[in-house]
């Protein structure tokens, strides 16, 4: 998990190891002695929807092997997934702890690596191109949605332990890594996600508050210490050139092009799909992929994973709903919140840092053991307390 927010820029031979580690750290679980729990049917009608969008869409591929690979590594995630990480998460709670723990030290990492890009630094050779910022993440969206989860969990602890420091600092390295990635997309996001887990939290006034003066002095301080290399463009400034207010490319156009081009395919052939490698799922230019997953899906691998995809995303969105009418799950809600809405304008299909993350989420809404005596547990959500209540490690909180 540390390497899960710059996973997508790592050289090609350390990407294809994180990718096999990932997924076995999804399919070991199921080969331990204890019965695998049996898991939502969303997950099942979906991976059998899936085989079939797979199947019919080889038959148009460019590429029928990378094809075969995208198809193989997507149903990995959507067929052993959920069931491995929930059978994880049973039988080893700490696992949570670590594994956000985790996730949160790499993505700070990678935040501190924007900052000093933003002041003209480079890192690992990457530098801020056009007022943006990529930390380590390889590009500025990605940084922009690692930042938005981890904002998340950041407001979510806020939410359930009050004003910590390792919290508030978190808060302003995050704020600050979503702001430097100048991406409107995952500004966008984070906000939706924050509003549901403060809504499914019932968090106090106090909250909203510190977010807002985090924010803040966030861009305050960005401003000033980039007052001299100009290499930062605040909120306002991005969605003025994303909008094409400016004399730079409007990249809300680029997405209307890809979803036009999309569109039209799948109005040839609804049915079969374009293929699941990159260069059947080229679009207008022959090079941009659809930046939506669910017209993605469609386009690429016909109505048979378009379905996969819709079923997956209406399961999400009736979660959600259910955490801020019940007031549960608000950390689970809040990050599939962010990941369902970003990925409305991004080109995430297969990416293992798409998946785990949904899956993670997921795994701590389901039901992952049964007492004793029958009684279902349920991961109500990720705690900033230890077990004896004492403020500090996350860990799994559990109730019947």
């Amino acid at each position: 998990m540390f390497f899960l927010p710059f996973s997508e820029a790592l050289p090609r031979t350390a990407y294809v190891l994180w990718t096999l580690l990932s997924l076995a750290l999804l399919v070991l679980p199921l080969l331990g002695r204890s019965r695998p729990q049996t898991g939502p049917l969303v997950w099942i009608f979906a991976s059998l929807l899936a085989i079939v969008g797979i199947l019919s869409s080889s038959t148009n591929a460019e590429d029928v092997q990378w094809h075969l690979i995208t198809g193989v590594q997507l149903l990995a995630f959507l067929l052993l997934g959920p069931f491995g990480l929930r059978k994880l998460v049973a039988n080893h709670p700490r696992s949570i702890t670590v594994g956000v723990a985790a996730f949160m030290a790499g993505q700070s990492v990678s935040a501190m690596a924007a900052f000093a890009q933003i002041l003209g630094i480079p890192v690992f050779g990457y530098k801020a191109l056009l007022g943006r910022a990529p930390g380590l993440a390889g590009h500025p969206n990605l940084l922009g949605i690692f930042a938005a989860i981890a904002l998340v969990v950041s407001v979510y602890g806020l939410c359930r332990e009050g004003k910590k420091a390792w919290l508030l600092l978190s808060l302003l390295v995050n704020v600050g890594g979503l702001l430097v990635s100048g991406s409107v997309s995952a500004l966008i996001a984070a906000g939706i996600g924050i509003l549901v887990v403060m809504i499914s939290a019932r968090a106090p006034l106090k909250v909203p508050l510190l977010i807002a003066g985090g924010a803040a002095l966030s861009l305050w301080a960005l401003v000033q210490l980039t007052a001299e290399t100009e290499l930062f463009r605040g909120p306002v400034q991005r969605i003025l050139q994303v909008t094409g207010q400016t004399n730079q490319l409007s990249t809300l156009d680029i997405r209307e092009n890809t979803y036009a081009f999309a569109w039209d395919g799948i109005q040839k052939d609804p049915l079969f799909g374009a293929g699941l490698d990159d260069g059947s799922g080229a679009t207008y230019d022959y090079i941009t992929l659809t930046h939506n997953v669910l017209l993605r899906s469609w386009f690429q691998g016909g109505l048979g994973l378009f379905s996969a995809f819709a079923l997956i995303y209406i399961a999400a969105v009736c979660l959600i709903v259910r955490s801020l009418v019940k007031g549960r799950d608000a950390s689970s809600a809040g990050v599939l919140a962010v990941l369902v809405s970003f990925s409305m304008t991004s080109a995430a299909l297969q990416q293992g840092y798409f998946w785990i993350l949904i899956l993670g989420a997921w795994a701590l809404i389901e039901p992952t053991r049964q007492r004793p005596h029958g009684d279902p547990i349920r991961v109500d959500s990720i705690g900033l307390t230890n077990e004896e209540g004492r403020p500090g490690a996350l860990h799994a909180s559990y109730s019947r």
